[in-house]
């Protein structure tokens, strides 16, 4: 919120963990290569405090949620993690390198239409640590 309060165009990006009530679904899917196999992932929406927020929605981050308290995230208890949070977190970090693409928001006065490719990625976490590899291997070898 304070970037854009400073008159940047933002964006969150999120796994859709739960059935957020002021989400919508964009209509928006992209297949990402996660492993051997090819997933389809859709993408939710809000705008609150000039912040496009975006969910990844895909089952592997939905059914790993045990009701909104007592979610289990990252693992069935604490410092076990799942079994596929590589897998999870390649999916997350692959669709969110295609959001900025493909989504059309037009949710503020300000901006409108996709972000396109002149953007900043902030990795926050070892979840989004990806992002920068993907970003050399798979975008900037392409030229984009």
């Amino acid at each position: 919120p304070a970037l854009a309060a400073r008159g940047h165009r933002v964006m969150t990006i999120s796994p859709r963990y739960d059935q957020y009530k002021d989400a919508w679904d964009t209509g928006v899917a992209v297949e990402v290569k996660v492993g051997d196999s090819i997933e389809i992932v859709r993408f939710f929406h809000c705008y609150k405090r000039g912040v496009d927020r975006v969910f990844v929605d895909h089952p592997m981050f939905l059914e790993k949620v045990w009701g909104k308290t007592g979610s289990k995230i990252y693992g069935p208890k604490a410092g076990l993690d799942y079994l596929d949070n590589e897998l999870r977190f390649s999916l997350l970090c692959q669709a969110a390198l295609e959001a900025p693409k493909v989504l059309n928001l037009n949710s503020s006065n300000y901006f409108s239409g996709p972000y396109g490719e002149d953007v900043l990625f902030i990795a926050n976490d070892w979840h989004t640590a990806l992002i920068p590899c993907y970003l050399k291997s798979m975008y900037q070898s392409r030229g984009i």
